[in-house]
């Protein structure tokens, strides 16, 4: 292993590397960026719109360079949060990743601020990939903003046409210090570490529910997030909603104004900004019911998903489409559709064991266990085997508050193995924690999905571009009844 101290000059890098890699004398130049201010203390925010030409490539190694505070993100994955790099009489030892995990065929977009104790900001950063002995630098344009960007500025979707353009400085960093290459080229995250069955939460978890109809409209009344919360003792566990109704794993509700790929581009950078530790996926409901579409493709658009979560060391657990219910005429019955859904429910759990992932069954006698739960809850026989109250559904295929309470003991009691602790929690205690999650995720859902948001982010953000910087002011609401939330637990 190579472990000494290499200066290296300017006009071309060298790496010094471990035994895992070979020290290459053909790397490009880095690009050195430069912000001055006339008072105070610097501060600047990139984009660099990165070419994505690395299918065939071994790794892609990024290496940034300052002598500042430096955060870094690409596509919307946090690798270093306002970091200082190691110092010693002079020297700044860069830093060294391989994220070719984290880029993409097309779009990509490298995010850096940097933040410095004077008023010059300086740092370098260059991407190459490799292929055996060949190296490539990748190369594309860069973007400065011109005042502090707001809430998702780091994601590849940001519209920063109102950016000017950032061009690379010279003769730097100059006298300012001496860069030292990385030995290696790290991982970008750690990896996720493996739950097993029955799953179980761990204190600190940050969990996202993304998928379709069933999230999304599980926040109308919250019974899911309240059943699950009360299983949690005294761990501190968040929670955010991100289910967009009739949305299919291609995310083809996703895309607003936009195509459905540019809608999976969000889905997945919205999910890696929130950070999560665990992602319950459900997909496969409106997959089932969309002319074309087969379960090979859901499968190899899930896998994908996957994939790009993995990168992020997220554990993804997935969950199915459940039954549709039995209703009376004159409302055609939907649960014709079951048949259907079956086999994308199948296919999810095919997903699920071929990765090793795990998988919440929501499909199997669903329709009989909301029968037998609808009993226990209401403390009355009345429902029929051939068509569901009203109380569980409207219409057989969303359900009512009630239907939530009901469909919410079956996740859980899924999930974990075993029946939930909030059959024994006084009502009133289980309804005052509900309440305060209501609030939390009306909050949260206005800051992801705000009503006007084509005037905040969007191609109409030269309206009212400047209201974005009050997202962030969601934040604080958030966090105080999260805090509320777990003192109820």
């Amino acid at each position: 292993m190579i472990s000494s101290i290499v200066r290296i000059p300017i006009a071309a890098l060298v790496f010094v590397c471990t035994t895992h890699f070979s020290i290459a004398q053909d790397v490009p130049a880095i690009q050195w960026f430069r912000s001055d201010v006339q008072e105070g203390t610097a501060s600047a925010s990139y984009r660099w719109a990165v070419d994505g030409a690395v299918a065939n490539s071994e790794s892609a190694n990024l290496v940034i360079i300052t002598d500042g505070h430096c955060s870094l993100h690409v596509n919307g994955q946090r690798i270093l949060k306002n970091v200082s790099m190691e110092k010693s009489d002079g020297n700044v030892t860069a830093m060294g990743f391989d994220v070719k995990s984290l880029l993409r065929q097309g779009r990509n977009t490298v995010a850096v601020e940097v933040n410095s104790a004077d008023k010059t900001t300086i740092f370098g950063i260059a991407i190459q990939t490799v292929q055996r002995e060949k190296r490539s630098a990748i190369g594309g344009g860069w973007k400065i903003a011109p005042i502090i960007p707001p809430v998702g500025w780091q994601q590849t979707d940001f519209n920063d046409r109102d950016w000017p353009e950032a061009k690379p400085a010279s003769n730097e960093p100059g006298t300012r210090f001496t860069v030292i290459a990385p030995e290696q080229f790290a991982a970008p995250v750690i990896p996720a570490k493996a739950r097993t069955a029955p799953f179980e939460f761990e204190d600190g978890d940050h969990v996202v529910f993304v998928g379709a109809t069933f999230f999304e409209r599980a926040q109308l009344s919250e019974h899911l997030e309240a059943t699950l919360s009360g299983t949690l003792g005294e761990k501190h566990v968040t929670f955010r909603n991100l289910g967009w109704s009739a949305d299919t794993i291609y995310a083809d509700s996703r895309g607003i104004f936009d195509k459905p790929d540019v809608g999976y581009l969000r889905m997945v950078e919205h999910i890696r900004a929130e950070e999560p530790t665990v992602a319950f996926i459900c997909y496969g409901q409106n997959e089932a019911l969309t002319a074309g579409m087969t379960p090979d493709r859901y499968a190899q658009q899930l896998g994908k998903m996957l994939d790009e979560l993995a990168a992020s060391g997220i554990v993804c657990v997935l969950v199915s489409p459940h039954e549709l219910l039995p209703t009376a005429p004159p409302i055609p019955s939907p649960s014709r559709f079951n048949p259907k859904i079956k086999i994308y429910a199948e296919a999810t759990s095919s997903v699920a064991q071929s990765r090793g992932l795990l998988f919440v069954d929501m499909f199997t006698d669903f329709t009989k266990c909301m029968l037998e739960l609808d009993t226990e809850v209401t403390k009355t026989n009345t429902a029929k085997p051939s068509a569901i109250d009203a109380s569980l559904s409207e219409n057989g295929m969303h359900l009512t508050a009630h239907g939530y309470q009901c469909a919410a003991r079956i996740f859980t009691e899924r999930l974990l193995g075993s029946s939930d602790d909030s059959k024994s929690e006084a009502p009133s205690h289980y309804e005052a924690r509900r309440q305060l999650i209501l609030k939390k995720n009306e909050l949260y859902f206005h800051r992801w999905r705000p009503q006007n948001i084509t005037y905040l982010f969007g191609f109409r953000k030269h309206e009212q571009g400047n209201n974005a910087a009050d997202i962030a002011k969601f934040d604080p609401f958030i966090l105080d009844l999260e805090k509320q939330i777990h003192e109820l637990q």
